[in-house]
């Protein structure tokens, strides 16, 4: 079995992966740590000694838990928690020293690349933009006939708008135009006119098909959101404050302060590329990441995708 952790700017993620002989791949377990990396940031954009100790119980609280697992290899990546900041070196010293741990930091466009793997091995993906709002950046990838045409990272996400431009829990109006402006502007180095369909992954976009279904009345297992609903999402959790917060705390309770940044984001993305269907995939960067550079397969090299099964799996 091989664990992958992922160290996110909001979220660190385990999860243990079985590879069957015919190189199916199978979670059996995950766990999560809302760490909130990006709020540990200080002014100088380095992560403080407070957030190297929080990232570094969690490694070890992961590490206890695998511990009697048949675990054969162990990989750590980072996304924007340590690539945004300018201590990423001593801070990997760091965890290497608490933890044992070996960290790897991947560019923006790694990442991007990475949750195109994950999601195109589970489902398909032939025209249209994948986008993953994590805490610290956005990663979109514009597809064209099943292939990459650009991938991208645009350096905010939903907690870093969170602690750069709101008060309170929820954002005013005004703190909403700044969020909505300034993805826009970030948007800009990403050329594209019109793209239909939209293919989700990551923490925010779970929370949102949730939200969806709970208010909708939509089965459980259903990933499919109407633009119009992820508008409505938004729209209700400003005018009907108190009902909205209650939902959020039923279904991400974590998510209470990161939410609506988040929607923020998406709702822009989905403005400006005229998006007009949302799908969200349970299968993302760390699927990818497993694919890509550990079992070293791209999508088209072995002919056909491999199973991807996170079903039924134990953990949070």
């Amino acid at each position: 079995m091989v664990a992958i952790i992922d160290i996110g700017s909001n979220t660190i993620r385990l999860s243990v992966y079985d590879i069957s002989s015919g190189g199916d791949i199978r979670q059996t377990y995950r766990q999560k740590s809302v760490a909130g990396l990006a709020g540990h940031v200080d002014k100088h954009s380095f992560l403080t000694d407070e957030g190297v100790r929080v990232a570094c119980e969690a490694l070890n609280r992961f590490r206890a838990a695998v511990s009697g697992m048949n675990i054969s290899e162990t990989h750590l990546f980072a996304t924007a928690s340590l690539r945004n900041v300018l201590n990423a070196s001593r801070v990997i010293e760091d965890i290497k020293r608490e933890t044992g741990y070996d960290v790897i930091i991947i560019s923006g466009e790694e990442e991007a690349i990475c949750d195109y793997i994950g999601v195109a091995n589970r489902m398909s993906i032939s025209d249209g933009i994948l986008t993953d709002i994590g805490g610290g950046s956005t990663e979109l990838v514009i597809c064209k006939g099943g292939h990459i045409d650009k991938a991208a990272s645009i350096p905010i996400g939903a907690l870093s708008m969170y602690t750069k431009y709101v008060s309170a829990v929820i954002p005013t109006k005004a703190q909403s135009e700044k969020i909505s402006l300034e993805t826009l502007k970030r948007l800009e180095v990403i050329k594209g006119k019109t793209l239909h369909t939209m293919c989700g992954v990551g923490g925010t976009m779970r929370a949102l098909y949730k939200l969806n279904n709970m208010i909708f009345g939509a089965p459980p297992d259903n990933r499919a959101v109407l633009v119009k609903n992820a508008k409505k999402i938004l729209s209700l959790i400003t005018t009907d404050t108190k009902l909205m917060v209650g939902r959020i705390l039923q279904i991400a309770p974590e998510r209470i302060h990161t939410i609506t940044p988040g929607l923020i984001i998406l709702n822009t993305i989905i403005k400006k590329y005229n998006c007009k269907t949302i799908t969200i995939c349970e299968s993302g960067v760390r699927e990818g990441y497993l694919i890509r550079n550990v079992l070293h397969r791209d999508i088209g090299k072995t002919g056909t995708p491999v199973t991807l099964n996170v079903s039924g799996c134990k953990g949070s």
